[in-house]
């Protein structure tokens, strides 16, 4: 399909428009709206200062040669001292000596209702165009392409704005290659990546360009998974001219190599692609080099199988339907740099024909292997299916303009499952005419009244031949289900209900109507449901706490997926995070699962020779570290569970906790450890670290983990800290050899490394570009983090009685850039507690 053939915006807006071409900028959040409405309600609707933000919102930045001669133009005789107003307003997220910039969602709420008057809108942009010319190309470009999205020309629609931002496009890549300069290309590429973040999505400007800016910035700047993109899209290799010689990296990172295998799954008639990553070029299977680091983009086109892009981790399998005969499919693999590799699969020569698919078999991610198997019995007894893995992540759900499959839906109903429906109501609706529950376990409660499923059926036996009248029994349910034959009759449509009923009332105004008569339109009336106030109920399920969840998972969603953009500033991400707190942060490892036991998002740090502190090589076992710092939600588990004892316990508590003692229900958590009194985190919301705990709070905390949960869990050693910190080359911070501003939450205003500084901690995880290798968050600022030894390299643990300092890591909210590096190391006393000072976990025990 040709650029421009496609219909845009086929979907309604989330919020009325003009009828002209909505922007393509970033949805406005809650943030942003109420700092309009406040804006306005300040001042005023008709207010001149109100008047002269809505006429420059167009505007990527305001000069103050733009912000005058604007007032002067379009608001003569106004004073200047709106200029002043305007420049310190709330609505600007960025200023400095030469501009301001607006909020983006500001600037499109404002551009929203300067829409509605089209003169005046013509007129802003043709002025912003005419005082913005003077700018350098790349920021000229960025502000044409911004106007391109919202003024299509008048003399032609849709095909004649695409092809202008198609052209902006071009332009700014042949900018980009004609540059002899590296540091301009670098800053160059830097500005494409903002840019390309104000233009919108694949969606609204479907084109080769967009997709061969998004791949360069990839390879130049390591950000491949950074920009969500459209998985269909073509793999389409960059265009000579840009110049394979300007492609090496700008930055000094370890691209990744990755192995690949491919077999057959015979229980399922499907391939399945193995993708790890290896450190050896060569080995089993065919290696891949990738122009970044993970995760990355991998394109894979199989026959049969549609075509896509998959986000690769390092560990990935993925599953490639089989929709041919023959004995040997070509896959190809395809990297963002066009880089093309060919496998050949080979199948089996007694491979039986696929069946026809019956029915689609949902499962969650940690469902798979089982999943599997069950696909495999149920092909061999005669019911094709086709596995599909529920996407749950939030950032990752649909759009709800899915079509409905024309399968029915079985899904595993499992531990993993009941869980899931629990902590986050919606995730696992999918959308289909038929769904029923395949349970596995009848020890595992059903979910919730409301769960679209129309039927359970219990599978038991399928694994154990003596056990087959068991299994055959679930067979039967299931293929009765399958062919309708378990069905009741259908129910009355409600246009033949309100019929009826019209019918039945008609009567009951006849005089004539005997008694008997009567009695059974009455007892029909109630079956049918009795319209009339106050005498029969007519059921419609409205589940306002449901509803309620739901509108919460998709404004997490919302929330969560604008934390993943790059120029997400710092004082949006803080705001971010407290709106999370506010309506249930649903991200694993941040709260507690259904037994109120804190849940640790494990990561797994595999072993090997590191570099530690000055260059010294070092080894160690694989282990495994908590994704974030620990939360106040996780900690006050710790606190209600009784840990601090006659401390903090009234006195119904004490003897509770003494009963559970006597028990062996409860472990003494503080043996050989000076106990405090617990003093709250200075900020309390849930998903923030918590703070002011000494090392003996944390190591008790420790061990209280380690019981509920089964394994050990315990503070790093500061070897396993800085592996983790630094990965396996000895990198400076957990993202490079360089600070960059806005990855961390520091002070970064003490040492002029960036504009930032937030003057309080953050919601843990809310700075996911400032990643580790492996993936951990937040070892980089936001709070200092107590480590297992002594600060005196001596691999001991501080004792109830040392006066040797014990040590932290990590840097703090409070404190400069160098701090944040991944080798600073202090020392303190074991019983001192501050603000900016909390911990993680680690853990030996392999995680399944």
């Amino acid at each position: 399909m040709a650029p421009g053939d496609e219909r845009r915006d086929a979907a309604p807006p989330a919020r009325p428009f003009p009828p002209r071409r909505a922007m393509s900028w970033r949805e406005p959040g809650g943030f942003e709206e109420r700092l309009v409405a406040n804006f306005r309600a300040e001042w005023g609707e008709r207010a001149p200062v109100v008047r002269l933000a809505r006429l420059l919102a167009p505007a990527t930045r305001i000069e103050p040669l733009l912000l005058r001669n604007a007032r002067l133009h379009f608001l003569p005789g106004s004073g200047c001292e709106i200029e002043s107003l305007l420049w310190f307003s709330r609505l600007v997220a960025a200023r400095g000596n030469r501009d301001i910039v607006f909020h983006a969602g500001v600037s499109r709420l404002l551009a929203n209702t300067l829409q509605h008057d089209a003169a005046l809108f013509e007129a802003a942009i043709d002025f912003i165009e005419r005082h913005t010319s003077h700018w350098p190309p790349e920021d000229r470009l960025e502000q044409t392409m911004r106007l391109a999205t919202l003024r299509p020309p008048a003399d032609a629609p849709e095909r004649r704005q695409d092809d202008s931002l198609r052209n902006g496009l071009r332009d700014m890549l042949q900018l980009v290659a004609d540059e002899g300069d590296e540091k301009r290309r670098v800053r160059l590429a830097r500005s494409i990546r903002q840019t390309l973040a104000t233009i919108g999505s694949d969606r609204l400007l479907p084109c080769d360009e967009l997709h061969w800016l998004r791949q360069y910035t990839s390879v130049r700047l390591g950000t491949t998974a950074e920009t969500p993109a459209d998985a269909s899209r073509p793999a389409l290799p960059l265009p000579a001219w840009i110049g394979e010689s300007k492609m090496e990296p700008v930055r000094h990172f370890r691209c990744a190599r990755l192995a690949v295998t491919v077999h057959y799954d015979r229980s399922a008639d499907h391939l399945v692609l193995h993708i790890r990553e290896t450190s050896e070029a060569g080995g089993a299977g065919e290696t891949i080099p990738l122009p970044t680091p993970l995760p990355a983009e991998l394109h894979v086109d199989c026959a049969g199988t549609p075509a896509r892009w998959h986000v690769i981790h390092g560990d990935d399998r993925l599953r490639l339907p089989i929709g041919s005969a023959a004995t040997s499919l070509p896959i190809v693999l395809t990297t963002i740099d066009g880089s093309r590799y060919r496998l050949e699969a080979r199948l089996p020569d007694d491979r039986s024909p696929p069946l026809p698919a019956r029915l689609l078999l949902s499962h969650l991610p940690e469902d798979r292997e089982q999943a599997r198997a069950i696909a495999g019995w149920l092909r061999r007894n005669g019911i094709g299916s086709e596995l599909v893995e529920e996407v749950v992540a939030p950032s990752a759900r649909g759009s709800g303009d899915e079509p409905t499959p024309a399968l029915p839906i079985l899904r595993l109903w499992t531990p993993a499952a009941q869980r899931r429906q629990q902590v986050a109501a919606g995730d696992l609706d999918l959308p289909a005419a038929r769904s029923a529950l395949l349970r596995l376990d009848p020890a595992v409660d059903l979910p919730q009244p409301g769960y679209a499923a129309e039927k359970v059926i219990d599978l038991r036996g399928w694994q154990n031949d003596q056990a087959a009248a068991i299994a055959d029994d679930s067979l039967r349910q299931l293929n009765n289900w399958l062919s309708g034959a378990d069905r009741e009759e259908p129910p009355l449509q409600a246009d033949k209900i309100d019929d009826e009923v019209a019918r039945l009332f008609a009567e009951l105004d006849d005089p004539a109507t005997t008694p008997p008569q009567r009695l059974a339109i009455g007892d029909r009336l109630a079956e049918i449901g009795d319209p009339r106030p106050g005498v029969g109920v007519r059921e419609f399920v409205v589940d306002e706490e449901a509803a309620a969840g739901d509108k919460a998972v998709d404004e997490a969603a919302v929330l969560l997926a604008e934390l993943q953009e790059a120029a997400t500033i710092p004082p949006r991400r803080l705001a971010i995070g407290d709106r999370l707190a506010e309506i249930r942060d649903p991200r694993r490892g941040v709260g507690l699962d259904s037994r109120g036991v804190p849940e640790i998002d494990w990561v797994e740090i595999p072993g090997g020779e590191f570099l530690y502190q000055k260059g010294e090589k070092r080894s160690l076992p694989t282990f495994y570290m908590a994704r974030y710092p620990l939360t106040n939600a996780q900690f006050q588990a710790f606190i209600d569970a009784g840990a601090y004892g006659d401390v903090s316990q009234g006195f119904v508590e004490k003897i509770k906790s003494l009963l559970q003692a006597k028990a062996g229900q409860r472990g003494d958590w503080w043996r050989d450890l000076r106990r405090p009194e617990p003093q709250p985190s200075r900020w309390q919301q849930s998903n923030r670290p918590r703070t002011n705990v000494d090392w003996y709070e944390a190591l008790a905390f420790t061990r209280w983990l380690s019981q509920q949960l089964g394994y050990e869990v315990r503070l790093p050693t500061e070897e396993e800290w800085e592996r983790a910190a630094r990965g396996r080359d000895g990198r400076e911070y957990p993202w490079g050899n360089s600070y960059e501003s806005g990855r961390a939450n520091i002070n970064e205003t003490w040492d002029k490394t960036g504009e930032w500084t937030l003057g309080q901690t953050t919601a843990v995880g809310i700075y996911p570009h400032g990643a580790s290798p492996e993936g951990v968050l937040d070892l980089a600022g936001n709070v200092w983090e107590w480590c297992l030894n002594n600060s005196d390299h001596s691999g001991k643990s501080p004792s109830n009685t040392s006066d040797v300092p014990g040590v932290l890591r990590g840097g703090s909210w409070d404190l400069y850039a160098d701090y944040a590096r991944a080798v600073q190391r202090i020392g303190f006393l074991p019983d001192n507690r501050r603000d900016g000072w909390g911990f993680r976990l680690v853990s030996s025990a392999p995680m399944t």
